[in-house]
C-alpha cells in the first residue's frame, strides 16, 4: 500500500486525493522557488494521456506565478504544488498543494494562466490563511481575484492590468447581489450562494482601491504580516484591517465598513462652480445620509486652451459637503472631469 504524510496543517475542506490514469509533467524550476524550509518546491501537472502532448502549455508560467506571490506575500506554504486535470464541479478548486481544474478545459485548450494564478494565490489566501467564518469568504476569493490581476500586470503590462480591473469593476456595477447584500455576509446560510460577485469581483476590487490608498509598501507590508501571523490558521476581516492599519499608520474603519459591510457602491452627486473673484473651483457633493462614503477623488480640469491639470481631494463621509480644489484657476475651465481613470467603485451623478 501507499502511505502519505502531510507535514503542514490543512483546513479539512482543502484535503483531497487524486487517483487516475494521469501522466505527470514536471515543471521547470527556473528561478527556483524558495521556502522557509530552504528547499525547492516542485511543481507538476497531471493530465489524461491524450492531453499530455501540449503540456506544459500555460503551466509554463506556474513557477513565475509562485515566484511573484512569494515576493509579494511570503514563502509558499506547502512542500510541493501539483496541478491536476480532474472532475471538479468548479473551473478550478484550490485544494492545498493539489489544485484541481475542470477536465474539459484541457482537451479544448481553454486552460489559462489567469486561472492558474487565481488558484495558486489561494495557496496563501484561503488555504494557509483560512477565513474563520464563511461570511468572510472574500478573504479567499477577493484575494485570488486581485492577485490574478497582479500576475496580469507582471506578465502582460499595465495596460492589460487596467483592462482586467475595468472589466471587474463593470461586473460589480451590474450585479444584483452586490446591490442588495454586503461583501461580509454573515446572515447568508446558503454558503454556496457566497460564491458570487461580492466575494470575487467586489472583494478583489476593494483590495485594488486599498492598494492604491496605502501604496505598495504599506499594503504588501500589511499582507506579509497578516500572512505570517495567521498562517496555518484562521482569520477574520478585522484581523486583516488591524495588520494594514499597523503597516500604514492609517485608520481604516470607515474604509472597511463602507466597502465591505454594506451593499452596493458609492453613488455621490457632484456638481462644480467656478468663482472668478477668488479663481477657485468648488465641488458640491451630496450623498444618501444612510450610506455616505469617504472617497479619494481625482479631478481633471481642462482650461480654455485645452491643457489638463489634475488635483486630488478627499470627499468626506457626509450627506452634504462643499470642497474647494487646492489650486487657483485664472479662467473658467472648459471642462471638469471627476475620477477620470474610473478608479472608484462608484456611479458619480451630476446635478
Amino acid at each position: 500500500g501507499t502511505r502519505w504524510r502531510e507535514s503542514q496543517p490543512m483546513a479539512t475542506y482543502l484535503m483531497v486525493i487524486g487517483a487516475g490514469p494521469l501522466v505527470r509533467t514536471d515543471l521547470a524550476t527556473t528561478g527556483c522557488i524558495r521556502t522557509d524550509r530552504a528547499s525547492c518546491v516542485a511543481q507538476s501537472v497531471y493530465v489524461l494521456p491524450e492531453n499530455h502532448d501540449w503540456m506544459p502549455g500555460p503551466f509554463a508560467s506556474a513557477g513565475a506565478i509562485v515566484g511573484l506571490f512569494e515576493r509579494l506575500v511570503g514563502p509558499f506554504p506547502y512542500e510541493k504544488l501539483a496541478h491536476l486535470q480532474s472532475a471538479t464541479r468548479f473551473g478550478g478548486m484550490e485544494n492545498a498543494s493539489a489544485i484541481f481544474y475542470a477536465s474539459n478545459l484541457f482537451p479544448s485548450h481553454r486552460m489559462s494562466d489567469g486561472l492558474i494564478a487565481h488558484e495558486t494565490a489561494h495557496q496563501w489566501f484561503g488555504d494557509a490563511v483560512t477565513e474563520r467564518e464563511w461570511g468572510h469568504l472574500w478573504l479567499s476569493e477577493g484575494f485570488a481575484t486581485y492577485f490574478a490581476t497582479l500576475w496580469t500586470r507582471e506578465s502582460k503590462g499595465d495596460s492589460a492590468w487596467h483592462a482586467d480591473l475595468a472589466r471587474i469593476k463593470q461586473q460589480v456595477l451590474r450585479d444584483s447581489v452586490v446591490a442588495t447584500r454586503p461583501v461580509i455576509d454573515s446572515t447568508q446560510t446558503n454558503y454556496l450562494a457566497l460564491l458570487n460577485a461580492n466575494s470575487y469581483q467586489k472583494g478583489g476590487y476593494v483590495l485594488y482601491m486599498l492598494n492604491r490608498r496605502l501604496g505598495d509598501s504599506a499594503f504588501f507590508g500589511g499582507l506579509r504580516s497578516y500572512y505570517a501571523k495567521y498562517r496555518d490558521g484562521n482569520a477574520l476581516s478585522d484581523d486583516l484591517q488591524h495588520e494594514l492599519e499597523r503597516s500604514s499608520g492609517q485608520s481604516l474603519g470607515q474604509f472597511f465598513d463602507q466597502w465591505l459591510r454594506r451593499p452596493g457602491v458609492a453613488e455621490p452627486t457632484i456638481g462644480w462652480e467656478y468663482d472668478a473673484s477668488t479663481q477657485t473651483i468648488s465641488l458640491q457633493v451630496t450623498q444618501d445620509p444612510a450610506r455616505t462614503y469617504e472617497l479619494p477623488l481625482t479631478v481633471e480640469v481642462t482650461d480654455a486652451a485645452g491643457a489638463h491639470r489634475r488635483v486630488e481631494v478627499n470627499l468626506p463621509a457626509q450627506p452634504q459637503a462643499t470642497i474647494a480644489l487646492p489650486e487657483k484657476f485664472t479662467a473658467r475651465p472648459a471642462a471638469v472631469r471627476l475620477d477620470p481613470d474610473g478608479v472608484l467603485l462608484a456611479r458619480i451623478h451630476t446635478p
